[in-house]
């Protein structure tokens, strides 16, 4: 006999998946809901390695009236095109499920959102110490208040679109009931604590997780009094809507006995992965501005996965080249240390057969590019940038990028090498050489092989490149201009003030200078031909017509944001105004 708790939770199988695609589609319906007592981080597992906390659209109420991507979402000409995305999402669902027409509306799973839930990993020690094959199990947590009814439609869609029935069966734990559903791909663990509908893919999981949340006092432990957590509290933010949380356990205890002198082992070992110790971040729509933050911490010094990341300075040579246009964004990175680092991993780890074939495939790769790859890759100097504009006549897309570099002749030695086949032409004017790429790719609409140009321009210090030959002159002559349009807007100024001053990476936009009009229409074309290409119908929904193009430029203005690395790790913060 199933117990109402598990008549309750059953379709909570279908969450996870929900709960990702709904996060997608965060601001749907974003009106005022009462709010919710919803779960806590405080409650989880000191073993618990990861997880996703939504707080629920209440929280988002006291936001509605001065953010500005809520206003943008809540303005009455937006509405088409949220009622345009839903049936989209219920169309391609029901594309996918074909034979599964007892699928809820799109609208009942998206109104999961108004209550708070967490998602999250935790580690079984009991498996991890027996060596068992899977040591870690998935859970979710959600507020159920004023939900139920919901969740059991869901829960009877779920078994009537299932092939054959689950095994159900029920068990007793301390006084709460809990389900267990075996299916022919895996077993899951359900169980309704007062209003927190508890789901699990391991019974270590489930019940350590009824016990924390049946109880009215908060547990003795828990994953927030963990020293990784600690380390990146400050970026969750208080008054998030959403943050995320994960750390990275002992490598070493990860990897199995009998692979630590393996060479899997050994690269864990030499690569130093546990110098990795926690990522968290939050989203935050309290005030006018979206904010996005968070910090990826460790031990940064040489040697490792954090070599990759650039160090960080006040100013970006790339900056005046790629801020004229309404997007923009500059990343500073160090290939060569980055590859020095992976590449004494692997040798360290491989026995000396498969070093020495490394080195071999290191040789041959030297005598084609004509230097050592490290030495390749150093010259390259660590910016690269990007400025996107959109056709004022069709609405398409046009790219431009800057790299640093340092000696030019070397740098267009490798490009002869590695491009050889793709370069159409080679000219040279003064200091600059200028070189017409060809290249084949599928065309994403069409399906048909087409070709593609590219016009790249390699100075002394940059390599430019753009789809149009007007475009990459116009971004040589501002190498040397002031700040552009972007940079130039004291708006814009007052956001980056907000920003450290010292970044490894930054980028911005100026929503006003984007031609929503023509953009729309042009992305709503190629929708519509990839559709017709694949042998579907056209689309009945023109989205060109359904909203009003002004709605964004009234609503969004500018956004900018940075990332920067210290000896502590990386870090990331963005707003959207």
């Amino acid at each position: 006999m199933r117990t109402p708790q598990g008549r309750t939770f059953g379709a909570l199988r279908l969450l996870p998946a929900a709960f990702v695609a709904s996060i997608l589609s965060l601001f749907f319906w974003c009106s005022s809901v009462s709010a919710q007592n919803g779960p806590s981080a405080e409650r989880l597992s000191p073993d618990t390695v990861f997880y996703v906390q939504w707080r629920g659209l209440a929280s988002l109420t006291g936001a509605n009236n001065q953010n500005h991507a809520l206003q943008l979402w809540n303005d009455p000409d937006f509405a088409p095109i949220r009622l345009a995305l839903a049936v989209a999402i219920q169309q391609q669902s029901a594309k996918q499920s074909a034979e599964k027409p007892t699928n809820p509306p799109v609208a009942d799973i998206l109104s999961l959102l108004d209550n708070g839930s967490i998602l999250g990993v935790a580690v079984n020690q009991t498996a991890k110490a027996s060596g068992g094959a899977s040591n870690s199990g998935v859970f979710l947590v959600y507020d159920s208040t004023g939900k139920t009814a919901l969740i059991q439609k869901l829960r009877k869609a779920s078994e009537a679109n299932a092939k054959e029935p689950p095994i159900v069966r029920n068990y007793d734990f301390g006084g709460t009931p809990v389900e267990v559903r075996t299916s022919a791909k895996d077993t899951s663990y359900s169980a309704q604590v007062g209003h927190y509908a508890i789901f699990a893919s391991q019974k270590e999981t489930i019940e350590d997780l009824v016990t924390r949340f049946r109880g009215s006092d908060k547990p003795a432990s828990s994953v927030t009094q963990t020293a990784e957590y600690k380390l990146v509290r400050p970026y969750l933010g208080s008054d998030s809507v959403l943050e995320f949380f994960g750390r990275v356990p002992d490598v070493n205890a990860l990897i199995p006995l009998e692979q630590k002198d393996k060479p899997l082992g050994q690269f864990a070992a030499k690569f130093q992965l546990g110098k990795i110790h926690v990522l968290g971040g939050s989203l935050s729509f309290n005030g006018e501005a979206t904010r996005m933050r968070g910090a990826l911490l460790g031990d940064a010094s040489p040697g490792g996965l954090f070599d990759l990341a650039g160090p960080s300075s006040t100013s970006f040579q790339t900056q005046p080249i790629v801020d004229g246009g309404p997007i923009f964004s500059i990343t500073r990175v160090d290939l060569a240390a980055f590859y020095h680092s992976l590449r004494a991993a692997i040798s360290a780890a491989l026995p000396p057969q498969q070093a020495g074939s490394v080195a071999m495939g290191e040789g041959l790769a030297q005598n084609y590019l004509g230097m050592p790859i490290e030495n390749a890759l150093g010259l390259f100097t660590g910016e690269i940038a990007s400025s996107t504009a959109f056709s004022t006549e069709d609405g398409a897309p046009q790219t431009t990028f800057a790299i640093t570099i340092q000696k030019q002749q070397d740098v267009l030695r490798v490009l002869r090498a590695v491009g050889a086949s793709m370069i159409a032409s080679e000219d040279t004017s003064g200091t600059t050489t200028f070189l017409d790429v060809s290249y084949p790719y599928q065309d994403p609409v069409t399906g048909k092989q087409r070709r593609s140009f590219y016009y790249v321009a390699v100075t002394p210090h940059m390599l430019f490149a753009a789809q149009r030959k007007a475009t990459l002159r116009e971004a040589m002559q501002r190498e040397n201009a002031k700040p552009g349009a972007v940079s130039a807007d004291p708006e814009f100024a007052r956001m980056r003030a907000m920003l450290p001053e010292k970044l490894s990476g930054m980028g911005g936009a100026d929503f006003t200078r984007i031609p929503w009009d023509k953009v729309i229409a042009y992305y709503g074309h190629q929708m519509a031909a990839s559709q017709q290409a694949k042998g579907g119908a056209a689309p009945a929904m023109d989205w060109s017509k359904l909203v009003k193009s002004d709605v964004f430029s009234r609503h969004l203005r500018l956004s900018v944001s940075g990332w920067w690395k210290d000896a502590n790790g990386v870090y990331f913060d963005s707003y959207l105004q």
